[in-house]
């Protein structure tokens, strides 16, 4: 079996402080955030610790953070964040805080126990 590819290696972490100067913008419909310059950029998407997805360019820079379910689960799962509007700075710079604390380690202890979160949801 060949090496599994850790598309988070693709990440230039040297640009995580460009996501201060980017935009926000709430899809209420959608219950999603998109944090992205002003001029969208073509990205890859890459999963972080299923708390949101990081979009990186080509070259690894980072040129969007899109979070999936903020209200139904991002808020909730980091209530500090309640009280401030969506697309308030203090946001960003959470996101910002969490990428430069890195990801977590995934074990195998860790797919079990998100694979019984899934089981329990679906059940």
């Amino acid at each position: 079996m060949g090496k599994i590819n850790n598309l988070r290696d693709r990440i230039d972490y040297d640009t995580i402080d460009n996501i201060a100067s980017f935009t926000s913008s709430y899809d209420k419909e959608a219950d999603s955030l998109i944090i992205q310059p002003k001029k969208p950029v073509s990205a890859t998407s890459i999963d972080w610790d299923g708390d949101f997805w990081v979009r990186i360019s080509d070259t690894g820079e980072i040129v969007g953070i899109e979070i999936e379910d903020y209200k139904g689960f991002f808020s909730k799962k980091y209530n500090m964040l309640r009280g401030f509007a969506v697309t308030s700075p203090v946001i960003r710079a959470f996101v910002i805080a969490l990428l430069k604390l890195g990801p977590r380690p995934f074990t195998k202890k860790d797919f079990i126990a998100d694979l019984e979160t899934v089981c329990q949801r679906v059940a």
